[in-house]
């Protein structure tokens, strides 16, 4: 799998698990399901209203992780590193009034009156933290500073984690594994990074031990994202036909597609 086709599988999930957040599949199930307990068989109705719709939000966890890996391969190839923060952060500035719109489109739907204040930050900041990290990271070790690059890393999740990033510290985490693992065999990524998705998410892991009725959702973002990973242990290396157009279109599917889908979240009944 080369650089452009994990973009667009990465493009793919996030726009599927955004579409869903308006338009929840369960609404195009109900008639599989009443159809079903119209013949007799009411109990599968009811499985696959239960879980068909969660199996297939597996999808749509895929797409964080994949962004992360191309964010640390464009660090490793990008000519020049300040342009690409800065690219990376202006992109984030003009998401983030689009992404406020889809959430509380989003909260709408379900009947809930958020405040925007409320609202974290955007995942392209993270990225973009996560890149200026790693840079600071490679830095300091070029002049054998190595703890103090880890220090950075760790500052760089404190940020992250006050600052109300999305995914917070446990994102940074995961691009700077990425980067320390780019060069290990397949199976050791697969073999190191399930740990590393459970560390990442260990707020809602140690909430899922106190309430196991989490255990569901708790499993859906760990092991969703790990699918992600298991996609970017795949890659080929290659670049792939990725012209200018196409760089173009990926910085600027974010904030659109989270608009359009925020108008439509608040003309729906």
């Amino acid at each position: 799998m080369n650089s452009k086709q994990l973009k667009n599988l990465a493009l793919a999930s996030m726009f599927f698990d955004h579409w869903i957040r308006i338009f929840p599949l369960s609404d195009a199930i109900v008639p599989v399901a009443d159809w079903l307990s119209s013949i007799g068989q009411e109990s599968l109705g009811i499985w696959i209203m239960s879980w068909i719709p969660h199996l297939l939000s597996y999808f749509g966890r895929v797409a964080a992780p994949v962004f992360m890996f191309c964010i640390v391969e464009g660090f490793l190839h990008t000519r020049d590193i300040k342009r690409y923060i800065l690219r990376i952060f202006a992109t984030s500035l003009l998401s983030q009034l689009p992404y406020i719109l889809f959430d509380l489109a989003e909260g709408r739907m379900y009947g809930v009156m958020a405040d925007w204040k409320e609202v974290p930050l955007n995942i392209l900041f993270t990225l973009g933290l996560g890149l200026l990290a790693l840079w600071g990271y490679s830095k300091c070790g070029e002049k054998g500073y190595k703890m103090f690059g880890v220090g950075i890393i760790v500052l760089a999740g404190v940020l992250a984690r006050l600052l109300r990033f999305e995914g917070n510290e446990g994102y940074i985490f995961i691009i700077f594994m990425f980067y320390v693992m780019r060069n290990r065999l397949i199976w050791q990524k697969a073999l190191v990074f399930l740990p590393v998705l459970i560390l990442a998410r260990y707020r809602l892991v140690v909430y899922t031990l106190g309430n196991l009725n989490m255990l569901r959702g708790c499993i859906l973002n760990v092991f969703g994202p790990y699918l992600g990973v298991l996609a970017v242990c795949f890659y080929s290396g290659e670049k792939g036909n990725i012209g200018k157009r196409f760089q173009r279109f990926v910085y600027a599917f974010y904030p659109l597609h989270l608009f359009v889908l925020a108008m439509v979240g608040y003309l729906r009944a």
